[in-house]
């Protein structure tokens, strides 16, 4: 009897041992399998910088979040708009034609300031209704700068925030209530016309470098969220 309460102890440990032995395989099945898709979305995805006012490519976050987001697999472009201290809408506008060629349900763009008024117009004027991934802006504006008259010509149109809205089915808007240059109450109205979740981050002024943004990790872990949907 002994022999056999032995036996049946040993079969039912070897039943346990198996069960356990084959959750593990199908859990590790299952987070590589996801890895996996995660990984190939990642590759699949591509993503546009576009700077503002008084800027280039090489500025503030922009080659940071580049860098992380290569780093993932990710194809990034920074576009480098032509005389950024005396921007021209018209010309920045055909410059975003040339140089965004690629636009699809796997593009992401990504504005500064002056660069977010333009990426919208570009949007709003493109044919056709076809979708992207997502959309997010920082320092946005699409109303006059009080300390900035000269770049009124670049706001004296009414965005069509309905098709943008359309297009873009994920949208994010960073701000700070300490911006000197852009007041954050025309970042905050930006977002309500787009139905944008806004992001408020205390101290960051117009995130720039001088105000301590030569990385900015919230934007780039937003932005991953947004590729990963």
């Amino acid at each position: 009897m002994r022999l056999l309460s032995t036996k049946k102890t040993l079969s039912m440990a070897a039943q346990r041992f198996f069960l356990s032995m084959l959750s593990l395989c199908l859990t590790i099945t299952s987070i590589t399998s996801y890895a996996s898709e995660g990984s190939s979305t990642m590759r699949e995805s591509n993503v546009y910088i576009i700077h503002g006012f008084m800027a280039t490519p090489a500025d503030h976050w922009f080659q940071w979040l580049k860098d992380k987001l290569e780093e993932r697999g990710i194809a990034v472009k920074v576009l480098a708009l032509p005389d950024s201290f005396s921007p021209d809408p018209i010309v920045w506008q055909k410059t975003l034609g040339e140089k965004i060629d690629r636009l699809n349900e796997n593009t992401f763009l990504v504005a500064h300031s002056l660069g977010c008024v333009s990426l919208l117009s570009y949007l709003e004027d493109r044919e056709g209704d076809k979708s992207i991934g997502g959309l997010v802006l920082v320092s946005g504006f699409v109303a006059p700068l009080p300390e900035l008259p000269q770049l009124n010509s670049f706001v004296d149109h009414q965005v069509n925030f309905e098709k943008i809205i359309k297009v873009a089915p994920q949208r994010a808007v960073f701000g700070s209530p300490q911006d000197s240059i852009v007041p954050y109450r025309l970042t905050e109205g930006l977002a309500r016309d787009l139905s944008a979740d806004l992001y408020s981050i205390d101290g960051a002024g117009h995130f720039l470098a001088e105000d301590g943004y030569d990385a900015f990790p919230q934007l780039l872990d937003k932005l991953l969220k947004m590729i990963s949907k």
